[in-house]
């Protein structure tokens, strides 16, 4: 039984990451493409659009994806009213979407973001109607079925979307698109699962309550994840925007967004292993390997972030190297956060703890950002989040270790051979020479170089400590034998 557990998470996971991930790369190829057509101030118009339409999100989200996960049994009942609330949801983000469109567009000085507003409403409907089979194939750990259904959606937003920005040339390219993924995801998640919804609301009196916890926290994420590019839209020009938020987008791309899967994937077993005699180790050894994965990466971006804009992006997007250089470091920070306070308290259910975690983090991001905008200007912002999550990592640490009985102490034994590893990665990738003329070839240089030496630093300090059963090196290695000797 315990086999069947660990084999059902580690092909959950995959399929969870492989899921995300083609989503975001098929997100950043469309990037790559748009940001040679259009402009930043093209993409700030769509980030304020979307901001609004995050916020309502936020506070009308009931938890229902949760909710329908942490059913033991399945219940056509219940799949049917969480299906309902989910489309009741869309309307209410919709309605009020139109009918303060004028409103938003005079706040945000941008008077086409009331016609855009209208066409993401219209987007946001369709979405409401997709078929809840995603969701019930995850509770069955069936990630491979969102991974088909997040493919054929995301590429048909990359063919459209870059179609549409030949044609228009503008950021109606990116409004236009997401009509069409909405289109197409609708008819796909029928098509990729047999469950057929029908309306029923014989268990929303459960499904509120159970919001009752789950909108706090999704109005606080929101807050955590988007009150920073709400507010210098309304302070800054649009090009900086759209540059604010393509730099916030990739730096949580390889950091936050990787680490949004793998919750996912273990969502479904935690709760399974939590009666464990060694689930704190279970747990102790988790957090290490986010640690061990995440910290080359952030600290990595960070170090490369001149030549990834140039590459990525292209030269007239220069301004937001240095911008992605904080958030890169501020993403890893948060991520490592989010993994630690947020999901894994909502399964053990201690959602109030989780809740008050979060609203804490977000009085410091407030603060921070009254402080900075008050003294300085929008391009101190990047600098002043990394030292407010950097603030904020401490105390997350301390109130978590004893939530969750564990010891603090353990929890950072565990990290120091990454911790140590990537100061060497960071030295090293500090000396490797520019190659004249080719920023590809020095971006490609410096990413190697990271990757073979932090690698090794790992492996040597492995060896050095005398390969301990209990180390996620050995973990990893065993599991990798493993999988040769089949």
């Amino acid at each position: 039984m315990t086999e069947t557990i660990k084999t059902n998470t580690f092909f959950s996971i995959l399929w969870s990451i492989l899921s995300k991930w083609s989503s975001k790369l098929i997100g950043m190829a469309s990037t790559m493409v748009l940001a040679r057509l259009l402009t930043p101030a093209d993409f700030g118009i769509i980030a304020l659009a979307t901001i609004v339409i995050a916020f309502l999100d936020s506070i009308t989200d009931a938890g229902l994806n949760l909710y329908v996960l942490r059913q033991k049994k399945d219940d056509s009942s219940i799949f049917d009213t969480a299906w309902t609330l989910g489309v009741i949801q869309g309307f209410l983000i919709a309605v009020p979407l139109v009918i303060g469109a004028p409103w938003i567009a005079d706040f945000y000085n941008q008077g086409a973001l009331q016609e855009v507003i209208y066409c993401l409403a219209l987007a946001r409907i369709l979405q409401s109607f997709n078929s809840l089979g995603i969701i019930v194939a995850q509770k069955h750990l069936n990630f491979k079925i969102e991974f088909t259904f997040t493919l054929i959606t995301r590429l048909s937003y990359l063919v459209s979307t870059v179609g549409f920005a030949l044609y228009f040339q503008s950021f109606w390219a990116l409004v236009l698109g997401q009509l069409v993924s909405a289109v197409v995801g609708c008819a796909v998640s029928y098509w990729v699962h047999p469950f057929r919804p029908k309306f029923c609301l014989q268990h929303w009196r459960e499904m509120l309550r159970f919001s009752t916890h789950t909108v706090p926290f999704s109005f606080g994420r929101y807050i955590n994840n988007q009150l920073d590019v709400a507010v210098i839209g309304r302070v800054a020009m649009a090009e900086f925007v759209g540059l604010y938020h393509v730099a916030v987008n990739l730096a949580t791309l390889f950091t936050k967004e990787l680490l949004i899967p793998v919750i996912r994937g273990l969502i479904p077993n935690i709760s399974v292993q939590k009666d464990s005699d060694n689930f704190n180790q279970i747990l102790v050894t988790t957090f290490a390997a986010a640690v061990y994965v995440f910290l080359p990466i952030g600290i990595g971006l960070s170090m490369i972030s001149y030549e990834f804009v140039k590459v990525i992006l292209g030269s007239q997007w220069s301004a937001a190297a240095p911008m992605l250089s904080w958030f890169s470091l501020h993403a890893m920070l948060a991520g490592l956060m989010m993994f630690f306070s947020e999901q894994f308290l909502v399964i053990l259910d201690k959602e109030p703890l989780s809740n008050k975690l979060m609203w804490l983090r977000n009085v410091l991001l407030i603060i921070t950002l009254a402080i900075t905008l008050s003294f300085y200007d929008v391009f101190a912002l990047p600098f002043a989040l990394f030292i407010c999550s950097l603030a904020s990592l401490p105390f997350v640490l301390v109130v978590i270790s004893r939530a969750l009985q564990l010891s603090i102490t353990s929890l950072l034994a565990s990290w120091w051979p990454a911790m140590l590893s990537v100061s060497v990665m960071a030295y090293v990738v500090s000396v490797v020479p520019a190659v004249y003329g080719s920023v590809i070839v020095t971006l490609l240089l410096k990413v190697s170089s990271a990757a073979l030496v932090y690698l090794s630093c790992l492996l040597a300090l492995f060896w050095l400590r005398g390969k301990p059963t209990d180390s996620l090196e050995q973990m990893l290695l065993s599991r990798i034998k493993q999988q040769f000797s089949r």
